[in-house]
């Protein structure tokens, strides 16, 4: 079960025989309100970076910046962050140059990204960065860039709400025992199936494998107390699609011949 909408990226399990049941945890929707977006925009010439932690945050963020009378040209003067290859790909689509793609994915490490670009003096002061995102995004990267002197604007331009329907279909899935592995790529889809699972959670997630795209995810599972067998070394789907299958060839090998 992967808890977002199916992609190509998920195709390798298919083609090892797998059923890959799409059950979305999410709905994306608008923020409460644009103006922290809207005012972003208006002084777009006050940002050094631009940094894009998703497709949906860059997406938003373009749809807006059209809504305001604006476009791709207007982002000429700033540099462009992508988090992951896939989000690289979003934004070159459009015919944007992206300026840099960190290797490692938490706060400490794009901070430290930064850091590194601004010469020898390993801080931010003096650097101005927008980082468009989902409402109610941790705050861990934002507070490492103004500890290093920096400034950084973090504008809702969407939010990720729990949807209205498959709770009961996906609790008799799993009663079912159809479900033996769900795949999550964020801590808000782990959180939210947590949470449409109702009363009977421990008992229906008792038997499933769960696998995590990253760290950030990893830990929203062990708040509630369950552990994440795969986590792939990088953060993207395609290598998390790789470490499933490691793990099922090495889950195979370890079962007994007679099995």
């Amino acid at each position: 079960m992967i808890a977002r909408e199916y992609t190509p990226e998920y195709e390798p399990l298919e083609d090892l025989g797998a059923e890959v049941l799409a059950f979305p945890t999410l709905r994306i929707v608008p923020p409460e309100s644009f103006d922290e977006v809207d005012r972003a925009i208006g002084q777009l010439d006050v940002y050094n970076w631009l940094v894009i932690t998703s497709g949906h945050a860059f997406t938003h963020f373009m749809e807006r910046l059209l809504h305001k009378g604006l476009d791709v040209r207007d982002l000429k003067g700033m540099s462009i962050c992508a988090i992951g290859s896939k989000t690289a790909e979003t934004i070159s689509r459009l015919g944007l140059r992206v300026d840099l793609v960190p290797d490692e994915f938490s706060a400490e490490g794009l901070a430290d990204a930064f850091a590194a670009r601004s010469g020898a003096r390993g801080d931010l002061a003096g650097l101005s960065l927008l980082l468009p995102r989902a409402a109610g995004s941790r705050d861990l990267f934002p507070e490492r860039v103004r500890q290093l002197g920096g400034r950084i604007d973090t504008p809702a331009v969407y939010r990720a709400v729990k949807p209205e329907k498959h709770g009961k279909r996906l609790q008799r899935f799993m009663s079912e025992g159809r479900i033996t592995l769900a795949a999550f790529t964020s801590g808000g889809a782990f959180n939210n199936l947590f949470d449409m699972l109702g009363e009977e959670r421990s008992a229906l997630l008792k038997d499933v494998t769960i696998a995590v795209i990253g760290p950030v995810t990893k830990r929203a599972v062990e708040k509630k107390g369950l552990t994440a067998a795969i986590m792939p070394p990088k953060a993207t789907i395609p290598d998390m699609v790789k470490e499933i299958i490691r793990w099922a060839e090495r889950n195979r090998q370890d079962k007994p011949a007679s099995e």
